[in-house]
């Protein structure tokens, strides 16, 4: 089985109460409104691939990032997963750029993040590891077409 580890950092400016959002607009089936984060490279740690991430997506330095939990889907079709490693973070610095490769960055209120329903797959489901210290995981399976509803351990 082939394994590729992600990451997402949910950026919180707790003054305002706003979290730094990016509209993907280049990966086909995960387009909408998600959070900082991408792949893990071979050599980099867990939390130095989220910071490093993070810097370059949004242009911002992320402090103490704290783990969340995981989420994880399986594709059945090729007998492969994917495991999102989801951090945390409500201490930054830096200029928040306005767009990268990815699509546009920008602070959104965290209620109406919430409530949009534009957002990227399963960023509903993440929202329950960001936001609620009863899971710790979630996984679900794929099979090209569409995902099993989650389940939250």
């Amino acid at each position: 089985m082939k394994v590729e580890l992600m990451n997402m950092c949910m950026i919180h400016d707790i003054d305002t109460d706003r979290v730094v959002v990016l509209d993907k607009t280049v990966k086909e089936g995960w387009e909408g409104l998600t959070f900082p984060g991408g792949h893990v490279e071979s050599m980099e740690s867990l939390t130095d691939s989220v910071i490093r991430e993070v810097y370059e997506e949004t242009g911002l330095i992320i402090k103490n990032p704290r783990f969340k939990g995981f989420v994880h889907w399986i594709n059945l079709a090729d007998d492969s997963k994917q495991i999102g490693l989801l951090y945390y973070s409500n201490e930054f610095e830096g200029n928040l750029i306005e767009s990268t490769h990815e699509g546009k960055v920008y602070w959104m209120d965290l209620q109406e993040f919430l409530n949009i329903e534009n957002k990227s797959m399963s960023m509903d489901d993440c929202m329950k590891l960001f936001l609620e210290d009863k899971f710790m995981e979630a996984i679900s399976t794929w099979d090209g077409e569409s995902l099993t509803p989650f389940r939250y351990f």
